[in-house]
Protein backbone atom coordinates (compact mmCIF):
# COMPACT_ATOMS: atom_id res chain seq x y z
CA UNK A 1 0.00 0.00 0.00
CA UNK A 2 1.42 3.66 -0.81
CA UNK A 3 2.56 5.38 2.11
CA UNK A 4 -0.04 8.40 1.23
CA UNK A 5 -2.46 6.10 1.30
CA UNK A 6 -1.57 4.16 4.30
CA UNK A 7 -1.66 7.38 6.02
CA UNK A 8 -5.04 8.17 5.41
CA UNK A 9 -5.88 5.07 6.37
CA UNK A 10 -4.27 5.69 9.71
CA UNK A 11 -6.07 9.04 10.18
CA UNK A 12 -9.07 7.01 10.06
CA UNK A 13 -8.44 5.19 13.25
CA UNK A 14 -7.95 8.36 15.10
CA UNK A 15 -10.50 9.71 17.67
CA UNK A 16 -12.81 12.24 15.67
CA UNK A 17 -12.00 15.72 16.83
CA UNK A 18 -14.76 17.67 17.53
CA UNK A 19 -14.79 21.22 16.45
CA UNK A 20 -16.59 23.63 18.70
CA UNK A 21 -18.37 26.75 16.88
CA UNK A 22 -20.37 27.65 19.42
CA UNK A 23 -20.15 31.08 20.44
CA UNK A 24 -18.11 31.21 24.11
CA UNK A 25 -20.32 32.69 26.83
CA UNK A 26 -19.58 36.70 27.26
CA UNK A 27 -18.50 38.48 30.95
CA UNK A 28 -21.09 41.05 31.74
CA UNK A 29 -22.77 42.83 34.52
CA UNK A 30 -26.42 40.95 35.00
CA UNK A 31 -29.18 43.32 35.68
CA UNK A 32 -32.35 42.09 37.74
CA UNK A 33 -34.73 44.82 38.15
CA UNK A 34 -38.02 45.69 35.81
CA UNK A 35 -38.83 47.69 33.38
CA UNK A 36 -39.37 51.38 34.74
CA UNK A 37 -36.33 51.41 36.46
CA UNK A 38 -34.79 54.61 35.34
CA UNK A 39 -31.90 54.76 37.59
CA UNK A 40 -30.42 51.26 35.77
CA UNK A 41 -31.23 53.06 32.37
CA UNK A 42 -28.71 55.69 33.18
CA UNK A 43 -25.61 52.91 34.95
CA UNK A 44 -26.54 51.13 31.65
CA UNK A 45 -25.66 53.78 29.04
CA UNK A 46 -22.37 54.98 31.38
CA UNK A 47 -21.54 50.86 31.42
CA UNK A 48 -21.70 50.69 27.75
CA UNK A 49 -19.81 53.90 27.47
CA UNK A 50 -16.52 52.44 30.06
CA UNK A 51 -16.90 49.33 27.66
CA UNK A 52 -18.62 47.25 30.13
CA UNK A 53 -21.32 44.19 29.12
CA UNK A 54 -24.38 44.59 30.59
CA UNK A 55 -27.77 42.39 30.41
CA UNK A 56 -30.88 43.52 32.08
CA UNK A 57 -33.98 41.32 33.07
CA UNK A 58 -36.92 42.90 34.20
CA UNK A 59 -39.51 41.02 35.73
CA UNK A 60 -42.32 42.75 33.89
CA UNK A 61 -40.49 41.08 30.49
CA UNK A 62 -40.13 37.22 31.74
CA UNK A 63 -42.43 35.97 28.96
CA UNK A 64 -39.49 35.36 26.19
CA UNK A 65 -36.75 35.25 28.84
CA UNK A 66 -35.89 31.97 27.85
CA UNK A 67 -33.35 31.24 30.88
CA UNK A 68 -30.73 28.26 31.24
CA UNK A 69 -28.23 28.18 34.13
CA UNK A 70 -25.15 25.91 33.77
CA UNK A 71 -24.44 26.28 37.57
CA UNK A 72 -20.74 23.82 36.88
CA UNK A 73 -20.12 26.64 34.70
CA UNK A 74 -20.98 29.31 36.68
CA UNK A 75 -22.94 30.52 33.45
CA UNK A 76 -26.47 31.36 31.97
CA UNK A 77 -28.12 31.93 29.26
CA UNK A 78 -30.75 34.36 28.25
CA UNK A 79 -33.08 34.96 25.74
CA UNK A 80 -30.55 33.06 23.41
CA UNK A 81 -27.60 34.66 25.04
CA UNK A 82 -24.96 33.13 26.91
CA UNK A 83 -23.07 34.89 29.77
CA UNK A 84 -20.66 34.72 32.93
CA UNK A 85 -22.17 36.88 34.85
CA UNK A 86 -18.96 39.18 37.23
CA UNK A 87 -21.60 40.33 39.03
CA UNK A 88 -25.31 40.51 39.53
CA UNK A 89 -27.60 43.87 41.33
CA UNK A 90 -30.56 42.52 42.20
CA UNK A 91 -32.89 46.02 42.48
CA UNK A 92 -36.54 46.28 42.11
CA UNK A 93 -36.80 42.21 40.17
CA UNK A 94 -40.72 42.15 41.50
CA UNK A 95 -42.11 38.88 41.14
CA UNK A 96 -45.59 40.37 41.30
CA UNK A 97 -44.94 42.51 38.27
CA UNK A 98 -45.66 39.01 36.13
CA UNK A 99 -48.42 38.88 34.21
CA UNK A 100 -49.94 34.91 33.78
CA UNK A 101 -53.37 34.25 32.63
CA UNK A 102 -53.52 31.36 35.14
CA UNK A 103 -55.24 29.97 37.39
CA UNK A 104 -54.06 31.48 41.21
CA UNK A 105 -52.08 28.73 42.15
CA UNK A 106 -50.29 28.82 39.10
CA UNK A 107 -49.58 32.31 39.26
CA UNK A 108 -48.13 31.80 42.53
CA UNK A 109 -45.88 28.92 41.20
CA UNK A 110 -44.63 30.86 38.66
CA UNK A 111 -43.60 33.87 40.85
CA UNK A 112 -42.47 31.97 43.56
CA UNK A 113 -39.88 29.89 41.07
CA UNK A 114 -38.86 33.10 39.43
CA UNK A 115 -38.27 34.42 42.90
CA UNK A 116 -35.90 31.28 43.50
CA UNK A 117 -34.32 31.57 39.57
CA UNK A 118 -32.99 35.19 40.58
CA UNK A 119 -31.44 34.25 43.61
CA UNK A 120 -29.44 31.33 41.70
CA UNK A 121 -28.64 33.51 39.41
CA UNK A 122 -26.97 35.89 42.03
CA UNK A 123 -25.85 32.69 43.12
CA UNK A 124 -23.57 32.00 40.47
CA UNK A 125 -22.05 35.31 40.23
CA UNK A 126 -18.46 36.13 42.06
CA UNK A 127 -20.68 39.19 43.35
CA UNK A 128 -24.04 39.23 44.21
CA UNK A 129 -25.63 42.79 44.95
CA UNK A 130 -29.18 42.44 47.01
CA UNK A 131 -32.27 43.93 47.41
CA UNK A 132 -32.09 42.60 51.45
CA UNK A 133 -30.78 43.50 54.30
CA UNK A 134 -32.06 43.99 58.38
CA UNK A 135 -35.19 44.89 59.10
CA UNK A 136 -36.38 48.46 60.25
CA UNK A 137 -36.35 47.31 64.27
CA UNK A 138 -33.32 45.17 63.47
CA UNK A 139 -31.56 48.28 61.36
CA UNK A 140 -32.70 50.41 64.60
CA UNK A 141 -31.06 48.29 67.30
CA UNK A 142 -28.15 48.02 65.23
CA UNK A 143 -28.22 51.76 65.18
CA UNK A 144 -28.42 51.95 68.88
CA UNK A 145 -25.72 49.67 69.53
CA UNK A 146 -23.13 51.58 67.08
CA UNK A 147 -23.99 54.75 69.33
CA UNK A 148 -26.59 56.75 66.42
CA UNK A 149 -30.12 57.93 67.75
CA UNK A 150 -32.76 56.60 66.58
CA UNK A 151 -36.35 57.57 67.63
CA UNK A 152 -38.88 55.87 69.92
CA UNK A 153 -40.47 53.03 68.00
CA UNK A 154 -43.56 50.55 68.10
CA UNK A 155 -44.59 47.62 65.67
CA UNK A 156 -47.96 47.01 66.37
CA UNK A 157 -51.35 46.09 64.74
CA UNK A 158 -53.11 48.46 66.87
CA UNK A 159 -52.05 51.79 66.98
CA UNK A 160 -54.15 52.96 69.67
CA UNK A 161 -51.68 51.48 71.72
CA UNK A 162 -49.74 54.35 70.55
CA UNK A 163 -51.66 56.90 72.66
CA UNK A 164 -50.51 56.25 75.87
CA UNK A 165 -47.02 54.62 75.45
CA UNK A 166 -45.68 58.03 73.50
CA UNK A 167 -45.74 61.29 75.47
CA UNK A 168 -45.05 63.40 72.31
CA UNK A 169 -47.92 65.52 70.82
CA UNK A 170 -47.04 64.06 66.85
CA UNK A 171 -46.12 60.54 65.73
CA UNK A 172 -45.18 58.93 62.23
CA UNK A 173 -46.84 55.90 61.21
CA UNK A 174 -45.41 53.76 58.37
CA UNK A 175 -45.39 50.44 56.51
CA UNK A 176 -42.96 48.05 58.39
CA UNK A 177 -42.14 46.11 55.00
CA UNK A 178 -42.53 48.08 51.49
CA UNK A 179 -44.41 51.93 50.69
CA UNK A 180 -46.25 49.86 47.00
CA UNK A 181 -48.14 46.94 47.02
CA UNK A 182 -49.02 45.84 43.74
CA UNK A 183 -52.26 44.03 43.29
CA UNK A 184 -52.11 43.55 39.57
CA UNK A 185 -49.08 43.75 37.57
CA UNK A 186 -48.05 46.80 36.83
CA UNK A 187 -50.43 48.58 39.16
CA UNK A 188 -49.08 49.73 42.22
CA UNK A 189 -50.85 51.14 45.30
CA UNK A 190 -48.90 53.43 47.77
CA UNK A 191 -49.17 52.96 51.39
CA UNK A 192 -46.66 55.76 52.24
CA UNK A 193 -46.40 57.72 55.88
CA UNK A 194 -48.24 59.67 57.62
CA UNK A 195 -48.30 62.19 60.64
CA UNK A 196 -50.94 62.27 63.24
CA UNK A 197 -51.55 63.43 66.25
CA UNK A 198 -51.00 60.94 69.10
CA UNK A 199 -53.85 62.50 70.51
CA UNK A 200 -56.10 62.39 67.94
CA UNK A 201 -55.43 58.42 67.80
CA UNK A 202 -58.43 56.35 68.94
CA UNK A 203 -58.97 55.48 72.12
CA UNK A 204 -60.14 52.40 71.53
CA UNK A 205 -59.35 49.22 70.32
CA UNK A 206 -58.51 49.46 66.46
CA UNK A 207 -57.24 46.86 64.61
CA UNK A 208 -55.48 46.03 61.53
CA UNK A 209 -52.33 45.45 59.44
CA UNK A 210 -48.38 45.80 61.60
CA UNK A 211 -47.40 48.83 61.28
CA UNK A 212 -44.50 51.27 62.42
CA UNK A 213 -45.19 54.05 65.14
CA UNK A 214 -42.17 56.20 65.79
CA UNK A 215 -42.23 59.31 67.33
CA UNK A 216 -42.49 62.48 65.44
CA UNK A 217 -38.63 63.76 65.87
CA UNK A 218 -38.42 67.87 65.67
CA UNK A 219 -35.67 68.76 63.04
CA UNK A 220 -33.52 71.75 61.40
CA UNK A 221 -32.56 69.27 58.54
CA UNK A 222 -33.16 66.21 56.60
CA UNK A 223 -30.47 63.99 54.57
CA UNK A 224 -30.98 61.06 51.84
CA UNK A 225 -27.28 60.12 51.69
CA UNK A 226 -26.37 57.13 49.30
CA UNK A 227 -23.65 54.78 50.45
CA UNK A 228 -22.19 53.40 47.24
CA UNK A 229 -18.70 51.07 47.93
CA UNK A 230 -17.64 53.14 50.17
CA UNK A 231 -18.13 56.23 48.97
CA UNK A 232 -20.71 58.61 50.45
CA UNK A 233 -23.13 61.33 48.66
CA UNK A 234 -25.51 63.57 50.18
CA UNK A 235 -28.80 65.37 49.49
CA UNK A 236 -30.54 67.84 51.96
CA UNK A 237 -34.03 67.50 51.58
CA UNK A 238 -37.02 69.88 52.32
CA UNK A 239 -40.42 68.69 52.18
CA UNK A 240 -43.70 69.42 54.37
CA UNK A 241 -45.18 65.42 54.39
CA UNK A 242 -43.12 62.04 54.32
CA UNK A 243 -45.40 61.36 51.66
CA UNK A 244 -44.28 64.48 49.06
CA UNK A 245 -41.34 62.32 47.56
CA UNK A 246 -44.14 60.63 45.85
CA UNK A 247 -47.51 62.90 46.11
CA UNK A 248 -46.28 65.79 45.63
CA UNK A 249 -42.65 65.55 44.12
CA UNK A 250 -43.05 69.43 42.98
CA UNK A 251 -42.90 70.76 46.39
CA UNK A 252 -39.74 68.65 47.25
CA UNK A 253 -36.59 70.47 47.90
CA UNK A 254 -33.08 68.44 46.97
CA UNK A 255 -29.43 70.20 47.56
CA UNK A 256 -26.33 68.26 46.77
CA UNK A 257 -24.34 69.12 49.83
CA UNK A 258 -21.60 67.22 51.47
CA UNK A 259 -23.19 65.48 54.73
CA UNK A 260 -22.02 66.93 57.94
CA UNK A 261 -19.41 64.87 59.50
CA UNK A 262 -21.09 63.34 61.86
CA UNK A 263 -23.99 61.96 59.75
CA UNK A 264 -21.02 60.75 57.45
CA UNK A 265 -19.52 59.05 60.32
CA UNK A 266 -22.92 57.23 60.76
CA UNK A 267 -23.43 56.07 57.21
CA UNK A 268 -20.29 54.68 57.17
CA UNK A 269 -20.81 52.65 60.66
CA UNK A 270 -24.45 51.50 59.47
CA UNK A 271 -23.40 50.64 55.88
CA UNK A 272 -20.55 48.17 57.70
CA UNK A 273 -23.00 46.85 60.14
CA UNK A 274 -25.40 45.87 57.56
CA UNK A 275 -22.75 44.54 55.14
CA UNK A 276 -24.11 46.92 52.32
CA UNK A 277 -22.48 47.40 49.16
CA UNK A 278 -25.37 50.16 48.49
CA UNK A 279 -28.21 51.71 50.71
CA UNK A 280 -29.88 54.90 50.60
CA UNK A 281 -29.87 56.12 54.43
CA UNK A 282 -32.24 58.96 55.83
CA UNK A 283 -31.17 61.25 58.80
CA UNK A 284 -33.03 63.69 60.93
CA UNK A 285 -30.46 66.53 62.13
CA UNK A 286 -31.86 67.74 65.59
CA UNK A 287 -29.66 69.99 67.56
CA UNK A 288 -26.29 68.64 65.03
CA UNK A 289 -26.96 65.09 66.07
CA UNK A 290 -27.80 63.04 63.41
CA UNK A 291 -30.50 60.65 63.80
CA UNK A 292 -31.33 57.42 61.81
CA UNK A 293 -34.64 56.55 60.24
CA UNK A 294 -33.93 53.89 57.56
CA UNK A 295 -31.85 52.36 55.23
CA UNK A 296 -32.82 51.19 51.75
CA UNK A 297 -30.76 48.51 49.91
CA UNK A 298 -32.74 49.17 46.90
CA UNK A 299 -33.49 52.90 47.11
CA UNK A 300 -34.22 55.09 44.28
CA UNK A 301 -31.51 57.87 43.19
CA UNK A 302 -32.70 59.74 40.30
CA UNK A 303 -35.30 61.33 41.53
CA UNK A 304 -32.83 63.41 44.39
CA UNK A 305 -30.38 63.94 41.58
CA UNK A 306 -32.44 65.33 38.69
CA UNK A 307 -33.93 67.85 41.10
CA UNK A 308 -30.39 68.49 42.56
CA UNK A 309 -29.08 68.73 39.06
CA UNK A 310 -26.21 66.46 39.68
CA UNK A 311 -25.50 62.74 38.81
CA UNK A 312 -22.65 61.97 41.46
CA UNK A 313 -24.61 58.94 42.36
CA UNK A 314 -25.21 57.07 38.96
CA UNK A 315 -21.49 57.69 38.43
CA UNK A 316 -20.34 56.15 41.51
CA UNK A 317 -23.20 53.00 40.75
CA UNK A 318 -21.62 53.09 37.40
CA UNK A 319 -17.96 52.73 38.58
CA UNK A 320 -18.89 50.05 41.91
CA UNK A 321 -20.38 47.99 38.62
CA UNK A 322 -17.38 48.37 36.67
CA UNK A 323 -14.79 47.75 39.22
CA UNK A 324 -16.61 44.90 40.42
CA UNK A 325 -16.59 43.71 37.14
CA UNK A 326 -12.77 44.18 36.45
CA UNK A 327 -12.12 42.35 39.73
CA UNK A 328 -14.03 39.21 39.02
CA UNK A 329 -11.94 38.65 35.14
CA UNK A 330 -8.46 39.08 36.80
CA UNK A 331 -9.34 37.55 40.55
CA UNK A 332 -9.52 34.10 42.10
CA UNK A 333 -12.92 33.60 39.74
CA UNK A 334 -11.47 31.40 37.25
CA UNK A 335 -12.84 32.88 34.15
CA UNK A 336 -10.22 31.84 31.48
CA UNK A 337 -10.53 28.36 32.87
CA UNK A 338 -14.69 28.55 31.84
CA UNK A 339 -14.33 30.04 28.56
CA UNK A 340 -11.73 27.11 27.21
CA UNK A 341 -12.93 24.30 29.15
CA UNK A 342 -12.93 21.38 27.00
CA UNK A 343 -16.53 20.94 25.19
CA UNK A 344 -18.49 17.84 26.29
CA UNK A 345 -19.57 15.41 23.49
CA UNK A 346 -22.21 12.42 23.78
Amino acid sequence: MPDGVAAFFDQLSEPARVLDVRPRPVPCVLLLSRSCDADLDSVQDLLAGAGVRALRLNSDELTAACLVVDTDGRAACVRGRWIVPTVTWTRHFAVRAIEDGGDPAHRMFLQESWQAAAGELAAISPTGIGPYGPGPLSQLRLARRHEVAVPRTMLTTDPSHARDAFTCPRLVVKAVHRHFVEAAPGRLSGIFPTIVERAALPGRPCPGPPVLVQEYVEHEAEWRVYYVAGQVHGFEVGKESPADPWTAADRVEVRSAEPPAAVLSATTRLAAAMSLRYGAFDFLLRDGVPVFLEANPDGDWRWAEERAGVTAVTTAVTRMLTDLHREALTGSFDLLGFLTRPTRTR
